[in-house]
């Protein structure tokens, strides 16, 4: 989405969100992966790529 459109008092932005934040997290953690299987059940999502499983103990 265009910057122009998003809310100025929006504490995240390109690059700076919990998207990106759940990226990062997966770079140094091997223990969790992207649950797909759960996005997959719902119709609508504001929480893409934010389901996680545990695959190691």
């Amino acid at each position: 989405m265009p910057e122009a459109l998003l809310a100025d008092d929006r504490p995240w932005g390109r690059g700076n969100n919990p998207k990106t934040a759940v990226w990062e997290f997966l770079k140094t953690n091997d223990r969790f992966e992207i649950d797909k299987s759960i996005e997959c059940k719902l119709l609508i999502t504001g929480h893409s790529d934010g389901y996680l499983r545990c695959v190691k103990d």
